[in-house]
């Protein structure tokens, strides 16, 4: 299915149903349609995020191995290496392994970041182009009735706010959990009754996480309204610069500038008040599942042995960096729905008929 073909069948299906609620199916048809033309691509973009994910994994591990090799003492470590599979006899076989390890960790590193923007712009070019082209084709009672500065924000911060959405967010998203539930299986080899804990205690963070975010849409969605209508206010008050200099308007135009601006400042402030918040919590409730753990095994909850604990202590450490970017997910894509949605609002109101524009004022 051809992008025009899609984009017609989304237009079409506006008798069927709310603007709401063809929103929501389009947005997730943009998405859907990307997957479609680039699955390999993109199954090849998570896979060298999880090996990435996993070579640093190994890199931390083995280094126990090489005090175990020098000193010719116990690790920990080196015993979660031994149950993978990983056995090193000598100094020199570590530092070999060792700069393997780090050679894969570079391409692999290199190769997902590039991939994933490559990716994440070619979301955005899509999505961009069919836009444009739309407009382009729409009533000129569309940008008759409206600033026309208050559409450039569509193809700057909105486009950002795709990419991120599907790099961050889906993309992303996915290599971590798998990340994670490759730590659970470890785990699950050392001590059942702590990952029954661990899997409750991160799907309670999860919903809370979830919950969190949820309420943070309004306050981008203000966000957004008060800097589009800023920039439509610059460009509209750029385009009568002569007219508002002949009729000695500057100092009012100023003022109105200056209340435009903070209103924007204020709304960004309520935005950035609760993301703050957000942001804050999560890494406390990581230490505290972590804090869980030790709490079970101070109360005899679980019966491990001393090194045991360190492995389990050890691997929850290691996957906090893919915990603390699946807690911020939600947040990544309740931006990157507030962009898809206005973006699909235009294509819609740009294909409705001349005498159907007004009825349908795109929230800016």
């Amino acid at each position: 299915m051809t992008e025009q073909v899609l984009t017609d069948k989304m237009i079409s299906s506006m008798s069927a149903g709310s603007l709401k609620e063809e929103t929501t199916v389009s947005r997730h048809l943009f998405l859907r349609q990307h997957f479609s033309a680039n699955k390999l691509k993109l199954a090849f973009v998570i896979f060298l995020g999880l090996i990435s994910s996993c070579t640093g994994f190994f890199l931390t591990l083995i280094i126990g191995d090489f005090f175990m090799l020098q000193f010719e003492t116990g690790s920990s470590k080196g015993k979660l290496l031994a149950w993978l599979g990983i056995k090193l006899s000598s100094t020199n076989g570590f530092f070999l392994l060792f700069a393997l390890l780090i050679l894969i960790k570079l391409i692999s590193s290199y190769a997902e970041t590039y991939s994933s923007v490559k990716q994440g712009e070619l979301f955005a070019k899509t999505i961009r182009e069919k836009l444009f082209s739309v407009q382009m084709r729409s009533n000129a009672a569309l940008f008759a009735n409206r600033t026309y500065g208050k559409y450039l924000l569509r193809y700057s911060n909105d486009m950002k706010a795709m990419q991120h959405y599907l790099v961050k967010g889906v993309l992303g998203s996915i290599r971590d959990l798998l990340f994670v539930l490759l730590g659970l299986l470890i785990l699950l080899k050392i001590s059942t009754s702590i990952t029954v804990a661990l899997l409750f205690l991160y799907f309670a963070t999860s919903i809370l996480s979830v919950f969190l975010w949820r309420r943070q849409k309004k306050y981008i969605v203000i966000s957004r309204s008060k800097r589009s209508g800023l920039l439509a206010f610059v460009t509209k008050s750029f385009a009568r610069f002569s007219t508002l200099q002949r009729d000695e308007k500057e100092a009012y135009t100023v003022d109105r500038f200056h209340e435009r601006s903070a209103q924007l400042y204020q709304a960004n402030l309520a935005n950035g008040k609760l993301e703050s918040l957000l942001q804050s919590v999560m890494p406390a409730l990581q230490y505290v599942v972590i804090g869980t753990v030790l709490l079970m095994i101070q109360r005899g909850a679980a019966q491990v042995s001393a090194s045991d604990g360190l492995i389990i202590i050890l691997i929850l450490m290691l996957m906090q960096g893919a915990l603390r970017r699946i807690l911020k997910v939600p947040g990544i894509l309740n931006k990157g729905r507030v962009s898809l949605d206005k973006i699909n609002d235009l294509i819609i109101l740009s294909r409705k008929p001349t005498s159907s524009v007004n009825p349908l004022p795109v929230k800016e």
